[in-house]
């Protein structure tokens, strides 16, 4: 499972363990929730602003912290499977 993109000059490419899809709604709880730390309000991948109501996606990469996706990101990054 992966997701690649062409970044001038080069192409970027993550490789994830597993993605949950239908994970959380964005909401002004979960904002609060997270005030003070890293807040994933936007998706990793193509940086989409979620809003109130999003329903959001994780994942998690073979290396680093688990990542937030947009709904679009975790379907490409699924049908990658």
């Amino acid at each position: 499972m992966k997701l690649s993109k062409v970044i001038p000059a080069h192409t970027k490419t993550v490789e994830f363990n597993w993605c949950k899809k239908d994970w959380l709604i964005m909401s002004p709880i979960y904002r609060t929730a997270r005030i003070g730390m890293n807040l994933m309000d936007s998706c990793f991948w193509c940086g989409y602003s979620f809003n109130d109501g999003d329903l959001m996606a994780i994942a998690q990469p073979k290396k680093g912290l688990n990542k937030v996706l947009c709904q679009d990101c975790a379907e490409k990054l699924l049908e990658e499977e």
